[in-house]
Protein backbone atom coordinates (compact mmCIF):
# COMPACT_ATOMS: atom_id res chain seq x y z
CA UNK A 1 0.00 0.00 0.00
CA UNK A 2 1.17 3.42 -0.98
CA UNK A 3 2.06 5.82 1.52
CA UNK A 4 2.69 9.71 0.79
CA UNK A 5 3.33 12.09 3.53
CA UNK A 6 2.01 15.92 2.97
CA UNK A 7 1.48 17.36 6.05
CA UNK A 8 -0.43 14.49 6.70
CA UNK A 9 -1.17 10.53 5.65
CA UNK A 10 -2.23 9.86 2.23
CA UNK A 11 -3.14 6.71 0.85
CA UNK A 12 -3.62 7.08 -3.09
CA UNK A 13 -4.92 3.81 -3.47
CA UNK A 14 -7.98 4.62 -0.94
CA UNK A 15 -8.12 7.99 -1.79
CA UNK A 16 -8.29 8.38 2.65
CA UNK A 17 -6.41 11.70 4.04
CA UNK A 18 -5.13 10.54 8.13
CA UNK A 19 -4.76 13.83 10.22
CA UNK A 20 -4.32 16.39 7.21
CA UNK A 21 -3.45 19.53 8.00
CA UNK A 22 -5.03 20.71 4.87
CA UNK A 23 -8.76 21.06 4.98
CA UNK A 24 -10.39 18.02 2.46
CA UNK A 25 -13.73 16.81 1.45
CA UNK A 26 -13.33 14.27 4.34
CA UNK A 27 -10.76 12.32 6.00
CA UNK A 28 -9.32 10.69 9.79
CA UNK A 29 -8.53 13.29 12.81
CA UNK A 30 -6.75 11.05 15.38
CA UNK A 31 -7.25 13.34 18.26
CA UNK A 32 -8.62 17.33 18.98
CA UNK A 33 -4.75 18.84 19.29
CA UNK A 34 -4.27 21.73 16.71
CA UNK A 35 -1.15 19.77 14.47
CA UNK A 36 -3.79 16.75 13.20
CA UNK A 37 -6.82 18.95 12.59
CA UNK A 38 -8.36 20.54 9.52
CA UNK A 39 -12.04 21.85 8.84
CA UNK A 40 -12.59 18.70 6.48
CA UNK A 41 -16.14 18.51 5.41
CA UNK A 42 -17.36 14.79 6.32
CA UNK A 43 -13.91 14.40 9.45
CA UNK A 44 -13.94 10.58 10.88
CA UNK A 45 -13.88 11.14 14.68
CA UNK A 46 -14.29 9.82 17.90
CA UNK A 47 -17.32 10.69 19.86
CA UNK A 48 -14.93 12.08 22.58
CA UNK A 49 -12.93 14.13 20.50
CA UNK A 50 -16.38 15.29 18.70
CA UNK A 51 -16.91 16.69 21.78
CA UNK A 52 -13.34 18.85 21.96
CA UNK A 53 -13.72 20.03 18.42
CA UNK A 54 -17.77 20.84 18.44
CA UNK A 55 -17.44 24.12 17.88
CA UNK A 56 -14.13 23.63 15.47
CA UNK A 57 -15.98 21.41 13.58
CA UNK A 58 -19.27 23.71 13.89
CA UNK A 59 -19.55 23.45 10.33
CA UNK A 60 -18.95 20.40 9.28
CA UNK A 61 -20.99 17.29 8.74
CA UNK A 62 -18.81 14.69 11.33
CA UNK A 63 -18.50 11.35 11.47
CA UNK A 64 -18.81 10.09 14.70
CA UNK A 65 -18.02 7.13 15.43
CA UNK A 66 -16.91 4.46 18.82
CA UNK A 67 -13.78 2.73 19.29
CA UNK A 68 -14.36 -0.56 17.41
CA UNK A 69 -16.71 0.79 15.18
CA UNK A 70 -16.02 -0.07 11.75
CA UNK A 71 -16.50 3.00 8.77
CA UNK A 72 -17.47 0.72 5.88
CA UNK A 73 -16.40 2.17 2.04
CA UNK A 74 -16.29 0.54 -1.29
CA UNK A 75 -12.69 0.53 -0.75
CA UNK A 76 -11.47 0.13 2.71
CA UNK A 77 -12.94 -0.28 6.45
CA UNK A 78 -11.59 2.33 8.74
CA UNK A 79 -11.77 1.06 12.63
CA UNK A 80 -10.29 3.41 15.52
CA UNK A 81 -9.41 2.18 18.43
CA UNK A 82 -7.65 4.37 21.88
CA UNK A 83 -3.94 5.99 21.56
CA UNK A 84 -4.19 7.09 25.14
CA UNK A 85 -2.87 9.77 24.00
CA UNK A 86 -5.78 12.53 25.81
CA UNK A 87 -9.39 12.23 25.57
CA UNK A 88 -10.84 10.44 22.35
CA UNK A 89 -7.13 10.16 20.56
CA UNK A 90 -7.74 7.39 18.54
CA UNK A 91 -5.54 5.32 16.22
CA UNK A 92 -6.88 4.10 12.96
CA UNK A 93 -6.77 0.26 11.30
CA UNK A 94 -7.10 0.95 7.33
CA UNK A 95 -8.08 -2.67 5.69
CA UNK A 96 -8.05 -2.24 2.17
CA UNK A 97 -10.82 -4.49 0.62
CA UNK A 98 -9.21 -5.31 -2.50
CA UNK A 99 -5.84 -6.76 -1.01
CA UNK A 100 -6.99 -7.30 2.79
CA UNK A 101 -3.60 -5.40 3.48
CA UNK A 102 -4.02 -3.92 7.70
CA UNK A 103 -2.48 -0.59 7.70
CA UNK A 104 -2.44 1.14 11.19
CA UNK A 105 -2.17 4.67 11.73
CA UNK A 106 -1.22 5.63 15.27
CA UNK A 107 -1.43 9.29 15.39
CA UNK A 108 0.06 10.61 18.67
CA UNK A 109 -0.22 7.91 21.66
CA UNK A 110 1.29 7.08 25.07
CA UNK A 111 1.45 3.54 25.82
CA UNK A 112 1.61 4.77 29.93
CA UNK A 113 -0.68 4.80 32.25
CA UNK A 114 -3.14 7.78 32.15
CA UNK A 115 -5.96 8.16 35.28
CA UNK A 116 -7.88 10.89 32.41
CA UNK A 117 -7.44 8.69 29.05
CA UNK A 118 -8.57 5.46 27.15
CA UNK A 119 -5.55 3.47 27.61
CA UNK A 120 -4.09 2.56 24.57
CA UNK A 121 -5.03 -0.85 22.84
CA UNK A 122 -1.85 -2.06 20.72
CA UNK A 123 -3.63 -3.40 16.80
CA UNK A 124 -1.77 -6.08 14.60
CA UNK A 125 -0.89 -4.92 11.36
CA UNK A 126 0.94 -5.75 8.36
CA UNK A 127 1.86 -2.10 7.39
CA UNK A 128 2.46 0.54 10.42
CA UNK A 129 2.80 4.36 10.40
CA UNK A 130 3.51 5.94 13.65
CA UNK A 131 4.41 9.46 14.73
CA UNK A 132 8.12 9.35 16.15
CA UNK A 133 7.83 12.87 18.11
CA UNK A 134 10.44 11.41 20.70
CA UNK A 135 12.27 9.14 17.92
CA UNK A 136 16.06 9.42 19.53
CA UNK A 137 17.49 7.32 21.46
CA UNK A 138 18.05 10.55 24.53
CA UNK A 139 14.60 10.70 24.73
CA UNK A 140 13.84 8.03 27.36
CA UNK A 141 11.76 9.16 30.42
CA UNK A 142 11.95 8.39 33.77
CA UNK A 143 9.56 6.45 35.90
CA UNK A 144 6.13 8.43 35.72
CA UNK A 145 5.13 7.84 39.19
CA UNK A 146 8.62 8.85 40.32
CA UNK A 147 8.06 12.04 38.44
CA UNK A 148 5.42 13.35 39.72
CA UNK A 149 6.21 12.49 42.79
CA UNK A 150 9.08 15.19 42.44
CA UNK A 151 6.39 17.44 40.95
CA UNK A 152 4.11 17.25 44.35
CA UNK A 153 7.58 17.47 46.31
CA UNK A 154 8.75 20.57 44.66
CA UNK A 155 5.12 22.54 44.53
CA UNK A 156 4.97 21.50 48.54
CA UNK A 157 8.31 23.31 49.02
CA UNK A 158 7.87 26.29 47.03
CA UNK A 159 4.46 26.85 48.90
CA UNK A 160 6.06 26.76 52.28
CA UNK A 161 8.41 30.03 51.70
CA UNK A 162 5.34 32.00 50.01
CA UNK A 163 5.63 31.35 46.59
CA UNK A 164 3.14 31.72 43.92
CA UNK A 165 3.52 27.83 42.18
CA UNK A 166 2.95 27.52 38.15
CA UNK A 167 2.79 24.36 36.30
CA UNK A 168 2.82 24.54 32.68
CA UNK A 169 1.42 21.98 30.74
CA UNK A 170 -0.38 21.82 26.81
CA UNK A 171 -4.19 22.83 27.43
CA UNK A 172 -5.90 19.36 26.35
CA UNK A 173 -4.05 16.28 27.65
CA UNK A 174 -1.56 17.12 29.94
CA UNK A 175 -2.87 19.86 31.94
CA UNK A 176 -6.33 17.32 33.08
CA UNK A 177 -3.28 14.47 33.41
CA UNK A 178 -1.71 16.86 35.98
CA UNK A 179 -5.09 18.07 37.49
CA UNK A 180 -6.12 14.64 38.56
CA UNK A 181 -2.16 14.01 40.30
CA UNK A 182 -2.56 16.99 41.84
CA UNK A 183 -6.16 16.83 43.06
CA UNK A 184 -5.26 13.87 44.38
CA UNK A 185 -2.41 14.99 46.13
CA UNK A 186 -4.51 17.25 48.03
CA UNK A 187 -3.59 20.61 46.30
CA UNK A 188 -5.73 23.79 45.55
CA UNK A 189 -5.85 24.23 41.69
CA UNK A 190 -7.12 27.08 39.36
CA UNK A 191 -6.72 26.46 35.76
CA UNK A 192 -5.99 29.22 32.81
CA UNK A 193 -9.51 29.30 30.58
CA UNK A 194 -8.32 27.46 28.09
CA UNK A 195 -7.91 24.32 30.70
CA UNK A 196 -10.57 24.88 32.59
CA UNK A 197 -12.97 24.71 29.12
CA UNK A 198 -11.14 21.35 28.13
CA UNK A 199 -11.37 20.23 31.47
CA UNK A 200 -15.16 20.50 31.48
CA UNK A 201 -15.29 18.51 28.61
CA UNK A 202 -13.29 15.73 30.00
CA UNK A 203 -16.37 15.82 33.10
CA UNK A 204 -18.94 15.85 30.08
CA UNK A 205 -17.37 12.76 28.62
CA UNK A 206 -17.94 11.12 31.98
CA UNK A 207 -13.86 11.85 33.53
CA UNK A 208 -13.96 12.11 37.23
CA UNK A 209 -11.64 14.66 38.90
CA UNK A 210 -10.68 13.57 42.49
CA UNK A 211 -11.46 17.07 44.16
CA UNK A 212 -12.87 20.35 42.66
CA UNK A 213 -10.74 22.96 40.76
CA UNK A 214 -11.48 26.57 39.36
CA UNK A 215 -10.85 28.59 36.70
CA UNK A 216 -8.38 31.39 36.80
CA UNK A 217 -10.41 34.73 36.93
CA UNK A 218 -8.29 37.31 37.98
CA UNK A 219 -7.55 36.56 41.79
CA UNK A 220 -5.28 33.92 42.92
CA UNK A 221 -5.54 33.42 46.43
CA UNK A 222 -2.44 32.29 48.71
CA UNK A 223 -1.41 28.23 48.39
CA UNK A 224 -3.33 27.80 45.07
CA UNK A 225 -1.28 26.42 42.52
CA UNK A 226 -2.29 27.64 39.03
CA UNK A 227 -1.94 24.97 36.09
CA UNK A 228 -1.84 26.88 32.28
CA UNK A 229 -0.19 26.17 29.08
CA UNK A 230 3.21 27.77 27.82
CA UNK A 231 3.28 30.54 25.90
CA UNK A 232 3.01 34.55 25.62
CA UNK A 233 -0.78 34.62 26.47
CA UNK A 234 -0.76 32.55 29.92
CA UNK A 235 2.36 34.95 30.54
CA UNK A 236 0.20 38.19 29.97
CA UNK A 237 -2.49 36.66 32.35
CA UNK A 238 0.05 36.19 35.09
CA UNK A 239 2.48 38.98 34.69
CA UNK A 240 0.40 41.02 37.74
CA UNK A 241 1.55 38.48 40.37
CA UNK A 242 4.76 38.75 41.87
CA UNK A 243 6.58 35.77 43.88
CA UNK A 244 6.01 33.47 40.69
CA UNK A 245 7.72 30.09 40.69
CA UNK A 246 7.04 28.73 37.46
CA UNK A 247 7.68 24.61 36.36
CA UNK A 248 7.15 22.78 32.96
CA UNK A 249 6.73 19.38 32.30
CA UNK A 250 8.07 18.05 29.01
CA UNK A 251 9.54 15.61 27.43
CA UNK A 252 12.00 17.52 25.92
CA UNK A 253 13.63 18.35 30.11
CA UNK A 254 15.68 14.98 29.18
CA UNK A 255 17.57 16.14 26.20
CA UNK A 256 19.99 19.11 26.12
CA UNK A 257 19.76 20.17 22.67
CA UNK A 258 16.05 21.41 22.13
CA UNK A 259 15.46 24.90 21.95
CA UNK A 260 12.48 24.60 24.38
CA UNK A 261 12.95 28.28 25.73
CA UNK A 262 13.76 27.01 29.85
CA UNK A 263 12.10 30.43 31.26
CA UNK A 264 11.20 27.65 33.81
CA UNK A 265 12.46 27.39 37.68
CA UNK A 266 11.75 23.90 36.82
CA UNK A 267 11.84 21.67 34.16
CA UNK A 268 10.60 17.75 34.67
CA UNK A 269 10.59 15.37 31.69
CA UNK A 270 6.43 14.16 31.85
CA UNK A 271 4.99 13.91 28.47
CA UNK A 272 1.61 12.33 27.00
CA UNK A 273 3.68 10.95 24.18
CA UNK A 274 5.36 7.41 24.28
CA UNK A 275 9.37 8.06 24.86
CA UNK A 276 11.79 6.19 22.48
CA UNK A 277 12.06 2.89 24.09
CA UNK A 278 7.89 2.90 24.14
CA UNK A 279 7.87 3.48 20.47
CA UNK A 280 10.24 0.98 19.40
CA UNK A 281 8.61 -1.65 22.23
CA UNK A 282 5.33 -1.07 20.49
CA UNK A 283 6.34 -1.90 16.85
CA UNK A 284 7.40 -5.25 18.39
CA UNK A 285 4.22 -5.87 19.53
CA UNK A 286 1.83 -5.26 16.85
CA UNK A 287 4.51 -7.01 14.90
CA UNK A 288 4.16 -4.98 11.09
CA UNK A 289 6.13 -6.10 8.39
CA UNK A 290 6.65 -2.53 7.17
CA UNK A 291 7.06 0.75 9.35
CA UNK A 292 7.08 4.28 8.24
CA UNK A 293 7.75 7.12 10.87
CA UNK A 294 6.81 10.71 10.55
CA UNK A 295 7.38 13.96 12.32
CA UNK A 296 10.05 13.33 15.12
CA UNK A 297 13.52 12.13 14.06
CA UNK A 298 14.70 9.59 11.57
CA UNK A 299 16.79 7.89 13.90
CA UNK A 300 13.48 5.77 15.06
CA UNK A 301 13.50 4.17 12.09
CA UNK A 302 17.55 3.69 11.80
CA UNK A 303 17.13 1.69 14.91
CA UNK A 304 14.28 -0.35 13.42
CA UNK A 305 15.95 -1.61 9.95
CA UNK A 306 18.98 -2.47 12.56
CA UNK A 307 16.45 -4.63 14.40
CA UNK A 308 15.40 -6.01 11.24
CA UNK A 309 11.96 -4.25 10.55
CA UNK A 310 11.92 -2.92 7.12
CA UNK A 311 11.36 1.42 7.97
CA UNK A 312 11.31 4.36 6.19
CA UNK A 313 11.06 7.81 7.66
CA UNK A 314 9.03 10.15 5.81
CA UNK A 315 9.51 14.09 6.22
CA UNK A 316 7.92 15.46 2.89
CA UNK A 317 10.71 16.53 1.76
CA UNK A 318 12.91 14.13 -0.95
CA UNK A 319 9.60 13.07 -1.57
CA UNK A 320 7.20 14.32 -4.84
CA UNK A 321 3.66 15.02 -3.73
CA UNK A 322 2.58 12.00 -6.36
CA UNK A 323 4.98 9.02 -5.39
CA UNK A 324 4.69 7.18 -2.25
CA UNK A 325 7.38 4.92 -1.07
CA UNK A 326 6.26 1.38 -0.99
CA UNK A 327 8.55 -1.87 0.22
CA UNK A 328 7.67 -5.11 -0.36
CA UNK A 329 6.28 -7.41 2.43
CA UNK A 330 8.53 -10.21 4.57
Amino acid sequence: MKVIFDRGIYLPELDLWLDSGRKKDSGFISHAHSDHTARHQRPVITRNTHLLLADYLKKSDPIVLEYHEPLETDKYSLTMYPAGHCLGSAQALVVSKDTGERLLYTGDFKSRSSPVNEPLEPVSCDVLVMEATYGRPQYTFPDQEQVIATVVKTLRQWLSIGARPVVQGWRLGKSQEILHYLLSAGFDIALEESCYRAAEVYQEAGVEFPGRFSCLDGQWPEGQVVICPPGRKSSIVLDQFRRKRVMELTGWAVGGGHSWGRRSDASLPYSDHADFNELVSYVKLVEPKQVYTVNGFPDLASHLRAQGYPAVHLDGKSQPPDVGHQLKLM
